[in-house]
């Protein structure tokens, strides 16, 4: 019983080390950086977001979220995409710091702790 209770304390610990995953399609990778989580998706569909105010590098495919507060769009000239990076299967779900993220085949959701997210996609952005 005791090495059951170990097991089920360190799982928590164990799945917020990881600092960063793609999708088995390889178009959508996401990662934490300073307690940031940053989503790409490399290659979308969607209507292009109007420019966010002062950007004048790429916008429109990538996404930040802290643990708490409202997710921004990115203006950016760099991807997190990492084709080493582990793969988070469809039906698997990610957990961070105040932060979480399940994938599936239509994409990724991801909330924090004030339940505000982002739905990502090759044809889908939605914030809520």
């Amino acid at each position: 019983m005791v090495r059951w209770i170990a097991v089920l304390i360190l799982l928590p610990v164990l799945a917020s080390a990881q600092e960063a995953f793609q999708l088995p399609s390889g178009n959508i990778h996401c990662a934490v950086h300073d307690g940031i989580l940053r989503c790409d998706v490399l290659n979308f569909t969607y209507p292009r977001p109007p420019r966010p105010r002062g950007c004048d590098q790429d916008h429109g495919g990538a996404i930040g979220m802290r643990a708490r507060g409202a997710p921004v769009l990115i203006c950016h000239g760099d991807t997190v995409a990492d084709p080493a990076a582990p793969v988070l299967g469809y039906g698997q779900a990610w957990q961070g710091r105040g932060l979480s993220c399940t994938a599936t085949p239509q994409g990724v959701r991801c909330v924090n702790a004030d339940g505000r997210g982002f739905e990502l996609a090759r044809a889908r952005l939605l914030i809520f």
